[in-house]
């Protein structure tokens, strides 16, 4: 599903493009190379694949893949992904220790515990991926790409910065999303101390175009959204946390979802 000149989404829960537990899955088309920012969780990689295709793309371009975090639901797919293309997978140095192995993982653990996950999901660990710090710059084709660190939902939390034909693109992973909630978590590694001190490195960046790890993106104004996220961990009210609302989607949909394929 194209978003803007350079950008595809090509996974997705809420847009119905791949597996339900999806996170938002961005293709970058850089021209001689493709780069894929997240992967879901890995329960949907043959939609992903089916989906580069449709939109005419040659996997065998796809070179990169950048995962914005360390949670599962944002990188499960990396290593199947891998095998098919041959793409290199990135993650900030902080998060590529969690991604090695899937054993004892306390998010993975709490999504079992509480339902979240179909009992028959088998995670799949990545090892062996490339890292990047903050303010390194990933070329993919003829486009290049800042990571920039913003911890706060977790020590290796990062948005990815380019150029798309003179819009600017970031992509937040579950660090910012639309109207400005954030991804807060009741979770080791999470940080609102980090949150407030990290999140101005986004405040002067100009963003046009928006692309949350979940719900819904924008093309234009995505900055105002950005300066409410801002404003909101300024106060001392609680911001407000996306997943406070995904949380309905998660009983009404989801759980159907996944009890409906237990029982078939």
């Amino acid at each position: 599903m194209r978003i803007s000149d350079h950008v595809y989404m090509v996974g997705s829960d809420q847009f119905a493009l791949s597996y339900p537990l999806d996170c938002n899955c961005f293709l970058i088309d850089g021209g001689t190379a493709l780069g894929l920012v997240d992967t879901g969780l890995g329960m949907g990689v043959d939609d992903i694949m089916a989906n580069i295709i449709s939109d005419g793309f040659d996997p065998e371009l796809l070179k990169h893949i950048l995962i914005t975090h360390s949670h599962l639901g944002h990188w499960g797919g990396a290593d199947a992904l891998r095998q098919l293309t041959g793409a290199e997978v990135w993650v900030h140095t902080l998060g590529a220790s969690l991604m090695e192995s899937v054993d004892g993982d306390p998010a993975i653990e709490l999504n079992f515990k509480y339902g979240r996950y179909p009992s028959e999901f088998k995670p799949r660990a990545c090892p062996n991926v490339s890292t990047f710090a903050d303010g390194e710059r990933i070329q993919i084709g003829d486009i290049e790409v800042e990571a920039i660190l913003v911890q706060g939902h977790t020590k290796d939390a990062t948005c990815f910065s380019f150029s798309d034909n003179g819009k600017r693109a970031l992509c937040t992973g579950d660090t910012v999303f639309y109207a400005g909630k954030l991804g807060l978590l009741n979770l080791d590694g999470f940080s609102m101390a980090d949150y407030r001190r990290d999140i101005h490195k986004l405040a002067n960046l100009e963003v046009d175009v928006l692309l949350p790890g979940h719900g819904v993106f924008v093309v234009r104004g995505g900055q105002k959204h950005i300066k409410r996220a801002i404003h909101k961990l300024s106060d001392f009210v609680m911001p407000e946390t996306f997943f406070e609302v995904n949380e309905f989607t998660w009983e009404s949909d989801y759980l159907e979802i996944m009890t409906d394929q237990e029982s078939e």
